[in-house]
């Protein structure tokens, strides 16, 4: 067995009472149960990392960053057919 080492993350107390109830079902402690989730998501994250996924979705998230930020300036707007229109200003 691997030595552990202990961490905390501050979580709200409803996600506390689901991740108890949960844990409950499974017959699992909440600290079992926390290290099983870890564990699941950060294979499927560095499964998505390794199909670059990851770096279409971080280009996703910085394209929708700048256009929110070109419509709050004004530089995209919608015509009266509902297409876009941008503008130099």
């Amino acid at each position: 067995m691997r030595p552990k080492k202990q961490y905390n993350v501050q979580l709200e107390d409803d996600v506390i009472e689901r991740i108890d109830t949960l844990a409950a079902k499974l017959d699992l402690n909440r600290s079992q149960l926390l290290r099983n989730f870890i564990l699941s998501g950060l294979e499927d994250a560095e499964v998505l990392d390794a199909t670059g996924i990851f770096k279409a979705v971080i280009f996703s998230r910085d394209l929708i960053k700048k256009f929110k930020e070109a419509a709050l300036k004004g530089k995209v707007s919608l015509d009266k057919h509902g297409e876009l229109k941008f503008s130099n200003k």
